[in-house]
């Protein structure tokens, strides 16, 4: 007698996701249940939810790490596909998760996956964007969230399996938009490294934004994209740069 492959839950966390979120709930009607928490979104995200088949939840964000664990204990089976909103799962994606095998569900407590980024019309290759590798398939009792609350991961307590498929990633943003979640994600990061007893000198504040940005274009090839590798690397250079003197401006009121 053959044994059934386990059941899959998907979970996505949402914010004012309208231009996206039914695109990506679209990739996961395969899978056996779709969770999706959404932190009081003020446009159309909350409707278009509520009209497709999911478990649909509504819950104050104070991290990306614990909305993500509180979508996670809102599934129903062990298996859990994370997934972002403005993500989908590529057709190449739900083929190789269809063809994991009983054996690969009881050896491997983590999958992961390329994802592939579309910035200003272009699939990035270069700039540290891809391969890119995430954990997004696994299974919730063997492993733990990370103590981080920005760039959070599920970290397996067993093995891990690269799968060569992409999970799609539809960052098309305008530039404002771009840089507004830039300079919120350099914040957030200095805020956990402040609490984490870092501290930062002159050499965070200079050598890092240029090394972050010479690394992505120079070493990371991401000259090869053209402008938006260029944009890219800018950018990366302007997220460390934020979170380096956003975490030396708190310890300059911690001194008054």
């Amino acid at each position: 007698m053959s044994v059934k492959k386990p059941s899959i839950s998907a979970f996505v966390i949402t914010k004012n996701e309208a231009a996206k979120i039914g695109a990506c709930l679209d990739s996961l009607e395969w899978v056996d249940e779709i969770v999706v928490v959404d932190d009081f979104s003020t446009d159309a995200t909350p409707d278009i939810c509520r009209n497709k088949n999911v478990s649909f939840h509504q819950n104050a964000f104070t991290g990306f790490r614990d909305q993500k664990r509180f979508a996670m204990s809102r599934t129903a089976h062990d298996w859990v596909l994370e997934i972002d909103a403005d993500e989908r799962v590529s057709p190449a994606m739900r083929q190789s998760i269809e063809d994991l095998t009983v054996d690969d569900f009881d050896t491997v407590s983590c999958f992961e996956f390329r994802r592939i980024t579309n910035f200003w019309g272009k699939w990035i290759r270069h700039a540290s964007l891809y391969p890119d590798y995430k954990g997004r398939l696994y299974h919730k009792r063997r492993g733990e969230w990370s103590e981080a609350n920005i760039h959070e991961r599920f970290i397996p307590s067993g093995r891990t399996k690269r799968v060569a498929a992409d999970i799609i990633h539809d960052q098309d943003l305008d530039i404002c938009s771009y840089f507004k979640r830039t300079v919120r994600y350099g914040e957030m990061s200095a805020l956990e490294l402040f609490a984490r007893g870092k501290r930062a000198c002159w050499l965070h504040l200079t050598l890092r934004p240029l090394y972050t940005f010479f690394y992505r274009f120079v070493v990371r090839l991401g000259f090869l994209e053209g402008m938006p590798g260029f944009v890219i690397s800018v950018m990366g250079s302007v997220g460390t740069f934020v979170k380096y003197a956003k975490l030396f401006e708190l310890q300059i009121k911690i001194k008054t």
